[in-house]
């Protein structure tokens, strides 16, 4: 705290209440505060993964984004997106999944969230590069909804 670093913790992924005979910590949204509560402090911070919230059955992730946005608790975003719920789900391209990343994106912004988005577990091309296909789509498109959503206000 003194040194100004912040400690965030990702939640378990897949969000699953035990894996490989190991009980989880982070499973739910309402886990993210338990773990807040433990040590009130601004050091003690979210790293928010899309794709885990939005694969955790009974958790709205526009409602755990926004919650944790407008609170300041967020030190960074992972931006990934899947198509069901754990533990039946699987990853996809940031743009085709279950959750609208734009409403995402715009709610960060809403709440003034002004830190760094990071695409995560991008899936692969067919190509010479195929991870760094992959990653560029990511970026690209990231960078344009993060325009359009700054020049709509």
């Amino acid at each position: 705290e003194e040194a100004g670093v912040k400690l965030a913790f990702h939640p378990d992924d897949p969000p699953l209440p035990v894996l490989r005979n190991t009980a989880r910590l982070v499973t739910s949204g309402d886990h993210f505060q338990q773990v807040l509560d433990l040590k009130p402090s601004p050091a003690n911070t979210v790293e928010f993964c899309v794709g885990t919230i939005s694969e955790m059955p009974g958790t709205d992730v526009y409602e755990t984004v926004a919650r944790y946005s407008r609170g300041g608790k967020l030190a960074y975003v992972h931006l990934r997106n899947v198509h069901g719920k754990a533990p039946a789900y699987h990853e996809t391209f940031v743009d085709d999944g279950d959750t609208d990343m734009i409403e995402v994106i715009r709610i960060l912004h809403h709440n003034g969230f002004d830190g760094v988005l990071i695409p995560d577990h991008t899936p692969i091309l067919e190509c010479a590069a195929p991870w760094h296909a992959g990653m560029a789509h990511a970026l690209g498109w990231m960078r344009a909804v993060m325009t359009m959503v700054e020049r709509a206000q």
